[in-house]
């Protein structure tokens, strides 16, 4: 008797597809694919550098400025004479070192404004100050040079105090709006 439900098994024998190789033009693209990509980093290297000027060396006894100098200008420091005559921005770190300071009563006395925005159009910076109007803020728009370039300033202040600043930033947060504390000189 034939037993039933007991099927044989047969092993079958892999198929083995015949490999060939990549078309020349896929070898054509991969190079110049890796040679674009060398190039690339090649220019963004020589950028970065700027450019290199061999100088020659000549067997006078007397030394003679190069016309590269003169054309170049001495580096200008009068940031230090500025800086304390500008506004500082504060870091967050540091607006929350204050405020605690205003608390415990050794607080450093300081002017501090908001900047909520900074715009190259004014009716951007208007539409910014229509905004904060709406919230309650009352703000002003400063014009600013700044290298060449006409700035408008969206500003909030000025405060005497941290806890003032924080409570505005706060509804600014809430609104969606970044600001910047700044310090201002006292004038």
């Amino acid at each position: 008797m034939a037993r039933r439900g007991i099927a044989k098994s047969r092993k079958r024998k892999p198929v083995y597809v015949e490999k060939r190789p990549a078309p020349w033009w896929q070898w054509v693209l991969g190079i110049v694919v890796v040679g674009g990509f060398a190039y690339f980093l090649y220019t963004l290297n020589a950028a970065t550098t700027g450019p290199r000027t061999v100088e020659k060396k000549s067997n006078s006894t007397s030394p003679q400025p190069s016309p590269e100098t003169h054309s170049r200008e001495e580096p200008d420091f009068s940031f230090y004479t500025m800086l304390p005559e500008q506004e500082v921005i504060i870091p967050e770190g540091e607006v929350k070192t204050r405020k605690r300071q205003e608390r415990v009563g050794r607080a450093i006395p300081g002017r501090f404004m908001i900047q909520a925005g900074s715009f190259r159009r004014i009716r951007d910076a208007d539409r910014l100050k229509a905004r904060l109007a709406l919230l309650g803020v009352e703000a002003k728009i400063q014009p600013a040079m700044i290298h060449g370039t006409q700035w408008y300033r969206v500003r909030i202040g000025p405060f005497k105090h941290m806890n003032e600043v924080e409570k505005i930033r706060t509804r600014l947060r809430q609104n969606r709006i970044d600001s910047v504390v700044q310090q201002v000189a006292k004038r």
